[in-house]
């Protein structure tokens, strides 16, 4: 478990919000994602205006997909348990997760943020994937691939 990859921070936070008095499921979203799985086209953009719950939503399929912890806990009284592919995806998926809400102090430019993210995600590859091959001047997407 690593900063970006498959970081317990969305559990945490989703755990949150499951246990929240005015909580709504929401998890029936995670079935729509499910065919997309595999396939070249399976990015996804979540737009809302402010305050319409793209961080929870962010945060519960990162929690579902994610191989960071074992959420069940979270999601076996939920929607999604109901889905017959719910055991097949629950916890078995990387999954890179970027707060972009969350500004370290010690970035001065838009430039540094990336860097540092940058070198996050190469540092918690190689240490989930040793066997991955390095190369400094590589980006994220290389190694990725």
């Amino acid at each position: 478990m690593g900063r970006y990859l498959n970081s317990i921070s969305p559990y945490r936070k989703y755990q949150a919000v499951v246990t929240d008095t005015y909580f709504v499921d929401k998890t029936a979203l995670i079935e729509e994602l499910l065919p997309a799985l595999g396939k070249e086209k399976r990015y996804f953009c979540i737009t809302k205006p402010r305050r319409f719950g793209k961080t929870v939503m962010a945060n519960m399929a990162a929690s579902f997909f994610g191989k960071g912890i074992d959420s069940s806990d979270l999601f076996q009284k939920l929607k999604i348990a109901g889905s017959d592919h719910y055991r097949e995806h629950l916890n078995q998926h990387n999954v890179i997760y970027i707060d972009f809400s969350e500004i370290p102090r010690k970035c001065q430019d838009y430039q540094q943020y990336i860097q540092r993210i940058e070198e996050g995600i190469i540092r918690d590859l190689l240490e989930t994937y040793p066997e991955v091959r390095n190369d400094a001047e590589e980006a994220v997407w290389d190694i990725l691939t």
